[in-house]
């Protein structure tokens, strides 16, 4: 907090850049299923909302993995296993809500229960690399406040858009 500007940059921006690079690979992959979105263009609308829950869902578990560093109370194994779990209860019950919204809204089963499985793992896969990427950085002598949040909300952006088009796919939507 007491470093120049400049300073601050130098150790942000190649954290950074790693999330530039991964902003063009989470374009790449909606790029694929342009077929798709072209034709069902509903599947677009729902492509924040899921890429927007699993980062949140995932930057709670890197502030909670972050916090447990520095308390270090809590061993690590119960700390990861105990918030994945939360990442799929939270991802279940927010999928749950969505599923009458997404059916009343736009009135089709199988996008409400392709968001709604979409919401579910997401939140899951979000909160495992929320608290593992923390953990490992640290592991590697880095420090997690900086790396963790940019590369793990690109990595999360990423698989949560090709966990929504898996779904998708598979339902048939």
């Amino acid at each position: 907090m007491t470093e120049a500007p400049v300073q601050r940059a130098r150790e942000r921006l190649p954290w950074l850049l790693v999330g530039l690079a991964g902003s063009f690979l989470a374009t790449w992959v909606v790029s694929r299923y342009e077929e798709t979105l072209s034709r069902n263009v509903m599947v677009a609308f729902f492509m924040p909302a899921i890429v927007y829950l699993a980062d949140a869902i995932g930057t709670q578990s890197e502030a909670i993995a972050v916090r447990g560093f520095s308390m270090n109370h809590v061993p690590l194994r119960r700390s990861i296993v105990g918030e994945i779990q939360t990442g799929f209860l939270i991802g279940s019950v927010l999928g749950l809500l969505s599923v009458p919204l997404v059916v009343i809204g736009f009135g089709s089963q199988r996008l409400a229960l392709a968001v709604a499985l979409s919401i579910f793992a997401a939140g899951g896969m979000a909160t495992s690399i929320g608290i593992l990427l923390p953990w490992g950085l640290e592991r590697l002598g880095r420090d997690p406040a900086f790396g963790s949040g940019p590369v793990a909300t690109i990595i999360q952006d990423v698989l949560s858009l090709v966990i929504y088009f898996l779904m998708v796919q598979f339902l048939g939507v």
